[in-house]
């Protein structure tokens, strides 16, 4: 049975649940704006794949790669020709915000901007973790080899040697620096078109290692009291808001960075920090001793005995990649609900048809009334969840209709 860490399992769902909040512009989790969604959200799903990530000293370098894109990029690559698809259509009634459907946005704008069709564009980041991971691997087999060599270790050439010794350390502090020119450069407006690919891979850096540092160095020594840990990370927060002013930052665009070239790490790791804890704390109001009722269910385990509420935490940790990739869509045909009901009833007279046709970052709400964002938020946790569960079970029957064929034929043989 394949078990998970729960309380990364819970982290994940508070960080899709961020990336819809900062979406939907709701501000409900921002604690009155010392923690803004776009100083963190995206770097708390980097430094989960850090947390994550261990070495196999049995696997090929093109190994890893090749699965890392069956993972990611395939099921990416697959979802975004759909979205190119249902984009010519847009395109073809008016919506500016659909791109054309063309080999470039199928596989090179993915990489670029990864906004090439609106509707899928929160999934920019599925591309981008594939490079850093990538460029991650490389440079610590590097790294590693001239470690054993320096170290006299050749029995260990082969492997990571570096994986949780004092080099993680040195690691994290190389990181930082690349991620910090990469602000540097931005701030003195040389980051752009192309030169964003690099720049994005340099400030996501130091959030994947961060990941591993905490997995191999310090999650031991994180045992710091709830009422002193709390305070002092919005103290933190408060000071850096106080003196530099808006701490959100665009990660993708690699853009407005307030502050010194070291502030939008500390807001990444305090913001992280923080709901870390937090999954921390709900994971013990969920795990209970001998209780089977609050334990992650494995791959192949019932799961009746689970908690509703926690089922649901579980089925959004885990679908975060369906919720990335499909929540704007939900969030369209929501839109589209209240631009028919504007033009066939009268009501809803303050929406506005040409944002809903050029912004596809537009939410609608009747009346300005802010609470109509939680029919948005639920719909697109839901929803993608549901087509995330169903997208699994047709990958699983044609595995099985596959593994019964390869069965067949053998048996013939």
């Amino acid at each position: 049975m394949k078990e998970r860490d729960t309380t990364f399992t819970i982290l994940s769902a508070i960080g899709i649940i961020l990336i819809l909040l900062g979406h939907l512009d709701f501000d409900v989790a921002t604690f009155g704006g010392l923690f803004p969604y776009y100083s963190y959200h995206v770097m708390i799903f980097v430094f989960i794949a850090g947390y994550f990530r261990k070495p196999d000293s049995k696997e090929a370098m093109e190994s890893f790669i090749l699965r890392k894109a069956k993972r990611l990029l395939l099921p990416y690559l697959v979802w975004n020709v759909i979205y190119g698809l249902i984009s010519y259509v847009l395109r073809a009634e008016g919506f500016d915000f659909a791109g054309e459907l063309n080999l470039y946005n199928i596989f090179a704008a993915p990489f670029v901007g990864g906004h090439q069709f609106g509707l899928n564009s929160p999934a920019w980041f599925v591309p981008a973790l594939f490079l850093l991971e990538v460029c991650d691997i490389c440079a610590r087999k590097v790294i590693s080899y001239i470690y054993c060599r320096v170290c006299v270790r050749e029995d260990d050439a082969d492997g990571d040697a570096i994986y949780g010794t004092f080099m993680e350390w040195v690691f994290m502090a190389a990181y930082l620096a690349v991620g910090m020119t990469a602000v540097y450069l931005s701030q003195r407006g040389s980051v752009y078109d192309l030169y964003r690919i690099p720049a994005r891979l340099m400030l996501m850096a130091p959030s994947l290692q961060f990941g591993r540092l905490y997995r191999t160095r310090l999650k031991r020594y994180d045992i710091t009291p709830g009422i002193i840990y709390f305070p002092l990370l919005f103290i933190m927060n408060l000071i850096l808001t106080t003196t530099h002013g808006g701490l959100a930052y665009s990660t993708v665009w690699v853009t407005g960075f307030a502050g010194t070239i070291l502030t939008p790490f500390i807001t990444s790791l305090t913001g992280i920090a923080l709901w870390l804890r937090v999954s921390k704390i709900l994971c013990k109001l969920y795990e209970k001793k001998n209780d089977s009722a609050f334990h992650v269910v494995g791959e192949h385990e019932r799961a009746e005995r689970i908690s509703p509420t926690f089922r649901l935490m579980q089925g959004i940790g885990t679908h975060t990649f369906d919720i990335m990739l499909h929540h704007l869509a939900v969030f369209m045909i929501i839109k589209e609900i209240f631009a028919h009901i504007s033009l066939h009833t009268g009501r809803c007279g303050d929406f506005d048809m040409m944002k809903y046709r050029t912004d596809i970052y537009y939410t609608y709400i009747p009346d300005g009334i802010e609470g109509y964002k939680w029919i948005y938020l639920i719909s697109g946790l839901l929803i993608p969840m549901l087509v995330g569960y169903l997208t699994d079970h047709a990958r699983k029957r044609i595995r099985e209709a596959v593994k019964k064929d390869k069965t067949d034929n053998g048996g013939l043989q």
